[in-house]
Parts: structure tokens; C-alpha cells; sequence
């Protein structure tokens, strides 16, 4: 026994040495991203910021200086031939959405940054939204993101490996996808879901979130505006709530075969803005002419981000018709796969808003609670960030929203087969890279 006691006192400084050691090492990386991460956050913080105010500033005045007698919207058909072959013409693969893409090329390229064509994609984008295309604003902030902390990390002459250039895009996209969605734990987490590996790695997700908090903070300080509507309940428990989850559940089933839909719709965007049928301009000619008979058809309420109608469907005053959600899905699989630019999140919340007013009028529930419900579940299901979603619904509509939501927003992700809008085989790549060099 006493040997046996000899043995572990004489182990015990090697095991001191070795933990001191790894606490030095730990300590020292995470003061290092630390001091990065807030630096990128800022960076991108204001430099997103920036981009939304301009593009806010622009779509309104747009309308109140156009010179013609027609609405700005008739405009669509040569803006969105114009778009679609500047980016073919400039960065092929990434059109439509083209944040996945823009992404990969940022972690995987190591020689040089495309800047110029990144620059087209981000004038392509703002075109397609002031002129009154159905995309969204999240893919350019997280493009921009990604982009200037790798502009940031070669200012200061980072160390460019492999492990360090995918921590810092983690660290812009989610920086910038915190500017658009003013909920910073929720794009820390959807960065990594949707477009990564999905793994929560702390070692990522500290930098990946003093960045977004930071980047929250200069998106108030500029006054960019994002969606909030904080939804009370005063639950207790009591008989009523355990019907409203059996309700809940329900919806997540219908949240989860809107998600479907959406994934189906945006997937052929995707196919059909790389293939090459006909001449870019022409497919963009085209699809903006299908756009502004849409329009003239069944109202401008589904151009554009679609933000006002968003808002409304919060309200108890205002019913969702059950062809609201498909009619903007329409709207924007058109207009990403015909040569438009833009992001799918925001017309997702335009979508699952909607579906989530529909329901609740059905179901004869609260209106305001199904919104929000809808808003984060279809997100969950149509891009395979479950856990996103439902912090997501904390931080926009309140705690009470997310006991519900974790409920509707894991049932969207599984009913929607986990599938999602992003392109399948561009996300496949960036998570066997981000396995290979920071799963070690």
C-alpha cells in the first residue's frame, strides 16, 4: 500500500507540469481570439452595418425619385439581366444566393482573395433588392463578414493556416449574420449549423461569439433596424399550456412541410442559375419579366425583403392568406434563379411568419406566438439549424416563445428530411475541410 502511494506522489509533478502547461497554452489562444474576434466584430460590425443602412436608405429612394411613370419594380427585367450576366461573367458559381459559395471560395482559396468578383456579387445583390427583387439581405452581411476578417487577418499579417482562416470566416459570417438577425447567440450558433459542420467545437464558438456580441453592439450603435417583437405569454403551468403544445406540435408538422417546399423551390434556384440554357442576360430578362407579371397578378406585397408584412404578421389585426407563404417562395425561387442576387433568410421569415398567422387562425390560437413560431421553425427546417432557431426565438420574441419553438422547430428539422436551401455539395466540401483541420 505505501509503495502504491510512492508510485502516485511521484506522478503527481509530472501530471501538475503537463496540466500547467495546457492551461498556458489554452489561456494564451483563447487571449489571442479574443483580442482577434473583437477586432473582427467591429470591423464587420460597422462595415455591415454600413452596407444595410445604404441599402435601407437606397430601396426607399429608389422609389420616391423614380422619373418614370410606372412603378420602380418595371424596371426588374433588364436589372436582372444585367446582374445575371455580370456575375456569370465575373463569379459563376456564386449565383443566386451564393453565400455558401462565397464562403467556401473565402476558407478554401489560399493563395489570393477574388475581391473584384465579390465586389460585382455584393452590386448585384443591392440592384436585385432596390429594384424590387424577392431576395434577402443576410447573404451579403455574411459575405461581407467573411470577407473583411480575411481582409483584417492579412492587414496584421496573421498566421493564414488552414484551422486559423476557418475560425476567422466562422468569426465574420458571424459577426455579420448577427447584424442582420440582432440576435448574437443565435448567428454564432447558425453560422456553424448551417453552413459548417454543425458541431459545436467551443474552441470555435468563442471567437465565433465575442465577434457576433461585438458586432451587435456597433450595429446599434449605427441604429441598423432588425426584427423584434417580444411576445408575452404569462404562462403558468396549467391545463391551457399543455393544450397549446399539442397545438405546437401539430404546427411543427406544418411548419416542417412548408420548410420542404421551400427547400424544393430554392434547390431549383440554385440548379437553374449555373445551368446554362440560354444567355445570362436573356434568363435574367426573362425572370424579371415573370416577376412584374407575378406582381401586376398578385400584388408588390411579395417584392422585395417583404419586412412590412413581416411585421404584420405579428398583429392580431392582420390574417395571412394560406397562399402567402408559397406565392413569396415563388416570388424568390424566380428571382434567384433567373439572375437576381440576394439571400433566402429573409423571405424564409416573410414565409414562416405568414404560415405561422395561417395556423394560429385554423387552430384558433394566438396569432403573435404561431408568427413567431413560424418564423424561427421554418428557418429550422429549411436550413438544418434547429438549435439556431430556437435561440434565435429567444433573443427576438421572449423565453416563453422558445419553450414552444424548441418543440415546433425540432419537428420542422426532422419532417423537412434534413435538407436544406443551401447548395448540398458546396456545404459537404466546407465540412470535410472544417473536420480535417479543426476536429484534430
Amino acid at each position: 500500500m505505501w509503495k502504491k502511494w510512492l508510485n502516485l506522489d511521484a506522478g503527481l509533478p509530472e501530471e501538475v507540469e503537463r496540466g500547467s502547461k495546457l492551461f498556458l497554452v489554452t489561456t494564451a489562444d483563447i487571449v489571442k481570439w479574443s483580442l482577434i474576434s473583437v477586432c473582427i466584430g467591429l470591423l464587420v460590425g460597422f462595415g455591415t452595418g454600413g452596407s444595410l443602412l445604404l441599402l435601407e436608405w437606397s430601396i426607399p429612394f429608389a422609389k420616391s425619385h423614380n422619373p418614370f411613370i410606372f412603378p420602380v419594380y418595371f424596371l426588374l427585367p433588364p436589372v436582372m439581366g444585367l446582374t445575371s450576366f455580370i456575375v456569370y461573367r465575373s463569379f459563376k458559381e456564386a449565383s443566386g444566393d451564393g453565400t455558401e459559395e462565397i464562403v467556401y471560395d473565402a476558407v478554401g482559396n489560399d493563395r489570393k482573395l477574388r475581391l473584384f468578383p465579390f465586389l460585382v456579387k455584393q452590386l448585384a445583390t443591392y440592384l436585385t433588392l432596390v429594384f424590387g427583387g424577392s431576395a434577402g439581405k443576410e447573404a451579403p452581411a455574411g459575405q461581407v463578414g467573411a470577407y473583411l476578417s480575411l481582409i483584417f487577418a492579412r492587414a496584421i499579417h496573421l498566421g493564414m493556416g488552414h484551422t486559423e482562416r476557418i475560425v476567422i470566416v466562422i468569426a465574420g459570417v458571424s459577426g455579420g449574420f448577427a447584424v442582420v438577425f440582432g440576435a448574437p447567440i443565435a448567428a454564432g450558433f447558425f453560422a456553424l449549423e448551417a453552413l459548417f459542420a454543425g458541431r459545436i467545437l467551443y474552441r470555435v464558438l468563442v471567437p465565433a461569439f465575442i465577434s457576433s456580441f461585438v458586432a451587435y453592439w456597433s450595429m446599434h450603435v449605427l441604429n441598423v433596424e432588425y426584427i423584434y417583437h417580444p411576445v408575452s405569454l404569462g404562462l403558468v403551468p396549467e391545463f391551457w399550456e399543455l393544450i397549446n403544445l399539442l397545438k405546437a406540435v401539430a404546427a411543427g408538422f406544418f411548419f416542417g412541410l412548408v420548410s420542404y417546399v421551400v427547400i424544393l423551390a430554392m434547390n431549383f434556384a440554385n440548379r437553374f442559375s449555373r445551368s446554362e440554357p440560354i444567355h445570362p442576360f436573356v434568363k435574367g430578362l426573362i425572370g424579371g419579366s415573370v416577376i412584374v407579371l407575378l406582381a401586376l397578378l398578385f400584388g408588390e406585397k411579395y417584392l422585395g425583403l417583404g419586412l412590412d408584412t413581416i411585421d404584420r404578421a405579428f398583429s392580431t389585426a392582420y390574417s395571412a392568406q394560406w397562399y402567402d407563404p408559397l406565392l413569396k417562395t415563388l416570388f424568390t425561387s424566380v428571382t434567384l434563379g433567373f439572375g437576381g442576387s440576394g439571400g433566402f433568410v429573409t423571405p424564409i421569415f416573410f414565409t414562416g411568419a405568414t404560415a405561422g398567422n395561417f395556423f394560429a387562425q385554423i387552430a384558433q390560437t394566438d396569432i403573435p406566438l404561431y408568427a413567431a413560431l413560424g418564423f424561427v421553425s421554418v428557418l429550422a427546417g429549411s436550413t438544418n439549424a434547429p438549435i439556431a432557431a430556437i435561440i434565435l426565438a429567444a433573443e427576438l420574441f421572449g423565453v416563453e416563445v422558445a419553450h414552444f419553438a424548441a418543440v415546433t422547430s425540432a419537428i420542422s428539422y426532422l419532417i423537412s428530411s434534413k435538407k436544406s436551401v443551401f447548395a448540398p455539395e458546396i456545404i459537404d466540401s466546407i465540412e470535410k475541410r472544417f473536420k480535417k483541420h479543426i476536429e484534430v
